[in-house]
């Protein structure tokens, strides 16, 4: 229902001012994109930044553009350059960058290549899908409505309220149905020639491994060093994409409660089974009975206690935040488990959101159905997969009402030969794109997959093994035949 394309948003940021639309980029006439040059400039203290017009629809080009930002770190400019992506889709490359430049891959990476931050068109502050009405979308991502959750009657107020939200996020701008994945790789294309690059190299996590794989698929000849952290498998259908992030969640949610069921102190007792039936049991309670915060005016009900547990599940450092804000949540007091929601949905406790990765989740992802809704219906399959999860996601998928079909996407052949091997990194443990996928996209791309045995998602940077693998890709070094396991 309405968690449903949320689901997918893979990267959670908090950035440092909200978004605003960014102008619609523009040329002289009669100047062709390719030949329009990179103006960097000075900005956000140690970094600079351009912005490139993009046509529209690749695919139909005319006198219609976007606006592309572009970032990176002063003074790396002799360095190769690579692109960077952090996932989503919706997720602010230069967000990312601006707030944690030293931790994007290894001090290796850093130094060795000039990191080129993009906003995808539709994301942050490239040309963005903006929403007017605030209000309208705390009700939508934290809002319960007066019905039996998932009755006829509270699908038909969600829809209603996701039109409402879809048509706020329409009223600027150019229609979001150009903010699909296909026209973003179009883009990076561009970004490649404008940079003087013979080939491309790209370092993408999460859904930015299904941007690179776009790439790849159109542009299979320019493809450089590649390496795709938290794999996404392109030709997946949305609904074996949800089946295998519950089963994932769930999984997760398991070793989480192992672990903690282990420790000196837990707000759980009993068996991990007996955990998973009280935490289902803590969230149908939140359907009908919102539990108080000390935020004015805001009680904790059944979205925000989804989003508050899924936040923690991304990586194995974030359990302690889990398990005190189950311990509090026991007790009453809903707090904490709000504040993790908020920062799931970039949303300031005073009000207010810092960036619009949830519009642009919405935006891209209903733009890129078009080309993955000829699955099989899978809702008894995602009911059963968690006691926990199945429920809210089994439900019919209203998340795409009042947004349009992508405009300017062909059916893709991701079985090309590519000009340079890419490197696929896949965690068993990865909740939010299951290690299946990473092995499925390795097929896919005939690339060299790095196996990392643990939980979170994603690796590069996190992980010492395969930052020596990684790295040494990078610089050249032959890895060997076949894939590679890290611990």
């Amino acid at each position: 229902m309405r968690l449903r394309a949320l689901f997918a948003s893979t990267v959670l940021l908090l950035a440092g001012c909200a978004t605003e639309a960014n102008p619609v980029g523009t040329l002289e006439p009669g100047e062709e994109p390719q030949t329009q040059a990179v103006e960097w400039s000075d900005c956000d203290g140690g970094f600079e930044c351009a912005d490139v017009a993009a046509p529209l629809n690749w695919l139909q080009a005319g006198e219609e553009y976007v606006s592309i930002r572009l970032m990176r770190k002063a003074g790396t400019e002799q360095l190769p350059a690579m692109l960077i992506n952090p996932g989503g889709p919706g997720a602010s490359t230069t967000d990312w960058m601006r707030g944690g430049y030293d931790t994007i891959g290894t001090s290796w990476l850093r130094q060795n290549f000039q990191l080129v931050a993009f906003d995808p068109r539709g994301v942050g502050e490239s040309t963005a899908v903006v929403c007017s009405d605030d209000e309208l979308k705390d009700q939508l991502l934290y809002g319960q409505s007066e019905f039996e959750y998932g009755s006829e009657e509270d699908i038909s107020y969600s829809e209603d309220l996701m039109l409402r939200f879809a048509e706020s996020c329409q009223l600027d701008g150019p229609s979001p149905a150009y903010f699909n994945t296909q026209q973003t790789a179009r883009d990076m294309e561009l970004i490649r020639e404008l940079l003087g690059e013979e080939l491309l190299n790209y370092l993408g996590f999460s859904y930015g491994t299904e941007l690179g794989a776009t790439y790849a698929a159109l542009f299979p000849e320019r493809v450089g060093k590649f390496v795709l952290d938290g794999a996404v498998d392109p030709e997946l259908d949305s609904s074996s994409q949800l089946l295998g992030q519950v089963k994932g969640f769930d999984k997760a949610l398991r070793a989480y409660l192992a672990d903690c069921l282990g420790a000196t102190y837990c707000p759980f007792d009993g068996s991990v089974d007996d955990a998973m039936r009280r935490i289902s049991g803590f969230l149908q309670a939140r359907e009908t009975s919102p539990l108080e915060t000390d935020f004015e005016g805001r009680e904790l009900g059944i979205q925000g206690a989804i989003y508050g547990i899924l936040v923690t599940l991304y990586s194995q450092g974030s359990w302690q935040y889990l398990s005190q804000a189950f311990d509090e949540a026991f007790y009453g007091d809903g707090t904490l488990m709000l504040m993790l929601a908020d920062f799931y949905n970039d949303r300031e406790n005073e009000g207010g959101y810092l960036t619009n990765v949830n519009e642009a989740n919405f935006a891209i992802n209903c733009a890129d159905a078009r080309l993955k809704d000829a699955g099989d219906d899978l809702d008894q399959e995602i009911l059963e997969a968690s006691i926990v999860w199945g429920k809210y996601f089994s439900t019919p998928d209203i998340s795409c009402t009042g947004w349009p079909d992508g405009i300017g996407m062909e059916i893709l052949d991701f079985d090309v030969e590519l000009a340079n091997q890419p490197i696929i990194i896949g965690t068993t443990g990865d909740p939010a794109t299951p290690y299946e996928q990473a092995v499925s996209l390795a097929n896919l791309l005939d690339g060299k997959l790095l196996t990392l045995r643990g939980e979170g998602h994603t690796a590069y940077g996190d992980n010492g093994c395969i930052d020596s693998l990684v790295d040494a890709y990078l610089a050249g070094e032959d890895l060997g035949e076949g894939s590679l396991t890290c611990f």
